[in-house]
């Protein structure tokens, strides 16, 4: 497999999980004041990292092309 097409389909991983983590952080996200908690805010904090985690690594990798 060629480097770059190797580097894609990493790339495209690594993107799917953010987006994967992305949605989940939207629907765990209490839409009224009511609603119950599925998931609690310091399990919210630390995926919102993971993404900022996941953006830094895709940054990186677009950089060293």
């Amino acid at each position: 497999m060629l480097r770059d097409e190797l580097r894609g389909k990493i790339v495209a991983k690594l993107m799917n999980a953010r987006c994967e983590i992305e949605d989940a952080l939207n629907l765990s996200a209490p839409a009224a004041r009511y609603d119950p908690v599925v998931m609690p805010n310091s399990t919210r904090n630390k995926l919102a990292a993971i993404v900022e985690e996941l953006n830094g690594v895709l940054s990186r990798i677009d950089g060293s092309q």
